[in-house]
């Protein structure tokens, strides 16, 4: 059989290869890390894989504006969605102890994402490009006074002991996760769609947009603004509805979000992610 070929940022033990794993469970994976986002984008693009997964949005810290830009500005689609648990850990050495750990490494989102614990553990912090990688970086100084926050996977994978579990700010952190691949495929299952749009700069522009989804009783569930590089004050908005894109009521909204916007994308319809623990 022959091995999916899917990217994730990060390293052996990231939440997304996690992510992957959930969301095809039943594949013969082959899951390629890379160190950034772009790096995934650009594999996707380049057809080096066959897809990629990627984090878009938190329920403690909101959109992640780099992978909204990404899923604009390349040539890729949305195929799918899930939706992870994220449940962090303190990791250290083995023999190291909670009270001897006096400066964390991970990922900004996950030091966001734990930013209480760390304040009344009154620990240093420093930004890593990775849950995992900052894990494996602990592993190899192998230093007791230092920690990273990352999952039981990392943890696993590179030997560390966990000093202490759940450590994120509310225990209702979810991280919504989208497939993305080259070519626009639409599941026979879709019932939600993406679209970016960027706006004309006149007066109600925004309360247009959203007439062009409330006339025909479409439901909107999300609208994201990113502000756009190189012109300050303006922005893009990412639109999650409920629909799918050769659906009658939703192609003529996005022909109507045609005559009004002077940019438009369909990002992708897919099925609306389940939620794995």
């Amino acid at each position: 059989m022959k091995k999916l070929r899917i990217a994730y940022q990060g390293e052996k033990g990231a939440y997304s290869e996690l992510a992957a794993r959930r969301y095809f469970p039943s594949k013969s994976l082959e899951l390629i890390p890379h160190k950034t986002f772009a790096d995934v984008f650009h594999a996707i693009a380049g057809r080096r894989v066959d897809s990629g997964i990627v984090p878009v949005e938190n329920t403690l810290n909101g959109g992640i504006r780099e992978v909204f830009n990404l899923l604009d500005e390349q040539a890729v689609y949305v195929t799918g969605e899930i939706k992870l648990r994220i449940s962090h850990m303190l990791l250290g050495v083995r023999g190291s102890r909670l009270a001897g750990i006096r400066k964390v490494y991970s990922h900004p989102q996950a030091l966001l994402q734990c930013r209480k614990f760390i304040r009344h553990a009154g620990l240093s912090q420093a930004e890593y490009y990775d849950t995992a990688g900052a894990a494996k970086l602990v592993a190899e100084q192998n230093d007791p006074s230092i920690g990273a926050i990352a999952g039981q996977s990392a943890a696993d994978d590179y030997g560390l002991v966990v000093l202490k579990k759940n450590i994120e700010s509310d225990g209702k952190n979810f991280t919504r996760f989208l497939v993305v691949s080259r070519d626009s495929v639409v599941p026979g299952d879709a019932d939600k769609t993406t679209v970016v749009f960027s706006l004309r700069n006149q007066p109600g522009a925004l309360h247009k947009i959203l007439s062009v989804f409330a006339i025909r009783d479409i439901d909107l569930l999300s609208i994201d603004s990113i502000p756009i590089v190189g012109k300050p004050w303006e922005y893009k908005f990412f639109i999650d509805f409920r629909g799918r894109v050769f659906e009658e009521t939703a192609s003529r909204a996005i022909e109507h979000l045609r005559e009004l916007c002077p940019h438009v994308k369909v990002i992708g319809s897919y099925k609306e992610g389940r939620t794995a623990y």
